[in-house]
């Protein structure tokens, strides 16, 4: 919530390079810096292309320890309430809410 507060879009698996998954992914654009295509790739945007990248490798490694644990207990999670500390901590304002269970 720290490095993407609007949370990151995601499209079910759709064919590359049709008008189709264009138009779904300048839909998803208008509220996310990020969109991963399932099963394809990620397409992303930024003040930067630097900006653009390091998003976009964020989102990759995320993506990797997940797939690395997500066979493992849940032993170690932030709580809400610790998530909010963080968000203050780091001075992010316009979060998804909705995200957090308080």
């Amino acid at each position: 919530m720290v490095v993407f507060p609007e949370g990151v879009g995601v499209l079910p698996w759709m064919l590359c390079g049709t008008t189709e998954i264009g138009v779904a992914t300048a839909k998803k654009m208008k509220e996310f810096r990020l969109v991963v295509w399932a099963m394809h790739g990620i397409y992303g945007a930024g003040k930067t292309l630097d900006e653009t990248f390091g998003l976009i490798e964020t989102v990759e490694k995320a993506a990797q320890i997940y797939m690395l644990t997500a066979h493992l207990p849940r032993i170690n999670t932030i709580k809400d309430e610790d998530m909010l500390k963080l968000l203050e901590l780091f001075g992010v304002k316009n979060y998804r809410k909705d995200f957090l269970d308080l």
